[in-house]
């Protein structure tokens, strides 16, 4: 068996994967252990001056949280941003990991941030970036929170999780550094899980980013964006056979 390590997406943090891990430790067997990282100014991490953080500052304290736990070839599974940290965690310390899973993960190209990536359209009005759900100039962000992150949610689920989302910080280095994962291919198996009724990264998008992160496998699934919390049995079904097939 192996440890399962977990790494959130943009202003969320360790909290989020609750509904998830319950899920998966309701069967018996799996993975060793399930690691929850929180990138510095969320989660565990909340109230950190993040401002002059660079990319490989993050990588390397969340690497060094995973030393600290005695991890070794470990399946690291990201979500959305994360999926502009993970390769980069993977050059550092490859000893690290033997799989990556990218969940609904955004990939900018060579080069990119992930906020040239995303524009500042419209989904479908600029081919060369994903763009939002609603206007992101006129937009209030309570109302953006709501369309991005509220697919599927019941009313009291979707009040604590943006009353959560409120108080993570994620590093801006994170969204607006350009990313580079020169030396990363074929490093190690990769995954990609597509969710088909995604409010923020339009199908034909993941596919791209799908074929960017390496992946040699792609599993669909029909969730919105954040099925950790919307469907976190059918998540951990799909996570676990990545534990039955090694």
């Amino acid at each position: 068996m192996t440890d399962l390590v977990l790494l959130h997406g943009g202003n969320h943090g360790s909290w989020c994967w609750g509904p998830f891990v319950e899920a998966l430790n309701q069967q018996p067997g799996g993975f060793e252990r399930v690691i929850t990282l929180d990138m510095p100014g969320c989660g565990k991490k909340r109230g950190r001056d993040v401002v002059s953080l660079r990319l490989d500052d993050v990588v390397e304290e969340l690497n060094q949280d995973l030393h600290v736990l005695g991890v070794s070839q470990a399946v690291l599974l990201g979500h959305s941003i994360a999926g502009a940290v993970l390769p980069r965690m993977v050059l550092a310390a490859p000893q690290l990991f033997s799989h990556l899973v990218f969940l609904a993960c955004a990939l900018p190209d060579e080069g990119q941030s992930i906020l040239q990536l995303l524009g500042s359209t419209l989904h479908g009005e600029s081919p060369d970036h994903v763009g939002w759900p609603l206007d992101p100039v006129h937009s209030t962000p309570q109302a953006m929170a709501v369309a991005m992150f509220g697919q599927d949610l019941s009313p009291p689920t979707l009040e604590w999780l943006l009353g959560e989302v409120s108080q993570d910080t994620t590093p801006l280095c994170v969204a607006t550094g350009s990313i580079s994962r020169e030396g990363y291919a074929g490093m190690i198996p990769a995954s990609y899980i597509i969710t088909l009724r995604d409010n923020i990264l339009p199908v034909h998008w993941q596919r791209r980013f799908a074929q960017r992160a390496g992946a040699e496998e792609v599993i669909e699934i029909d969730t919105a964006h954040e099925p950790f919390v919307s469907h976190p049995q059918l998540l951990a079904e799909v996570v676990r056979g990545f534990e039955r097939h090694r």
